[in-house]
């Protein structure tokens, strides 16, 4: 999987910290897929690949980055975080899904431009970006140039909390070519990811973030869920799995069961956290197990 007119530029320098802006094509078209990169100075990084939820964007978590790089200050490692399309600054439908199957291919683009090291590559999703790591694990790895290291899935969307009551989804599937970009009669709204609300205001005056989604985007979205959850026993690298007790996105027993399927699999319940743990009063506690498990498996001393 090749892309074209890869571009990172620096940006700033900050307390070790050297972040970068990347812009890419893959297809050949005008569109352009756009993200940042987090890393400390130093050789031979371990790649931590960031993938948002739907209707959000990589910047939103640059603080929890930043924050990462420099309390831990280990020289090997960096994340890199891109906006899925139709997200954040990146071509495409605003709000509109059209196939994840899409935003994996765009993944592996930017994955395959890393690996040129010879340091590991890491997944890292949340909701939506989880089961966008899950699927090419499962479906697309033969193009990525050498395999994932391991995967870090904090409550990923493989079970939605929110549905079309039964006769619109019936509807939506009859007519999805013609209903599939019709937007859906609720928004995304703070409160559903975040349990403070001043964050909750400050994500509902995001204007890079989608507040409103289409059918598609929500049906895509669960089908892609049903094919994934019942296929935890593929993965044979070492997964870490975060949930919060008290998100309301997705539904957390199911992550559980599918966590408990996989071979080798650190899993752990963050109890007074909601959606969001990378802004929660528990994303230092994440951060801390995260680093642990990052040590095991992967980082030089």
């Amino acid at each position: 999987m090749k892309i074209d007119a890869y571009q990172k530029r620096k940006i700033s320098l900050s307390d070790g910290i050297l972040t970068s802006s990347f812009s890419f094509n893959r297809g050949g078209n005008d569109d352009f897929l756009y993200g940042r990169s987090y890393e400390c100075e130093g050789d031979e990084k371990t790649n931590v690949i960031f993938l948002h939820d739907i209707g959000e964007h990589g910047n939103r978590y640059q603080d929890f980055f930043h924050s990462f790089l420099t309390h831990f200050k280990n020289p090997h490692l960096a994340f890199h975080s891109l906006d899925f399309r139709g997200h954040g600054k990146s071509s495409g439908t605003r709000g509109h899904l059209k196939s994840i199957d899409d935003l994996c291919l765009d993944v592996i683009g930017l994955t395959n431009e890393l690996e040129e090291s010879q340091a590991p590559v890491i997944f890292m999703g949340i909701g939506l970006g989880g089961i966008v790591a899950l699927k090419i694990l499962h479906l697309h790895f033969s193009l990525l140039k050498k395999g994932i290291g391991g995967l870090i899935l904090i409550n990923p969307s493989l079970k939605l909390n929110w549905t079309l009551p039964s006769i619109l989804e019936g509807v939506a599937k009859r007519d999805y070519l013609s209903l599939s970009k019709v937007k859906l009669p609720f928004t995304l709204e703070g409160k559903l990811f975040c349990g403070d609300s001043y964050l909750a205001e400050e994500f509902d005056s995001d204007p890079l973030v989608n507040h409103s989604l289409t059918w598609g985007s929500l049906l895509e979205l669960q089908h892609n869920a049903s094919l994934i959850r019942t296929s935890a026993y593929y993965l044979d690298i070492p997964v870490f799995v975060g949930i919060s007790e008290k998100g309301g996105l997705y539904e957390r027993r199911v992550t559980e069961l599918f966590a408990r399927g996989i071979a080798d699999c650190t899993l752990i319940n963050y109890l007074n956290a909601t959606h969001d743990l990378l802004h929660n009063f528990e994303s230092e506690k994440l951060s801390q197990d995260v680093y642990n498990w990052l040590k095991k498996y992967f980082l030089k001393d």
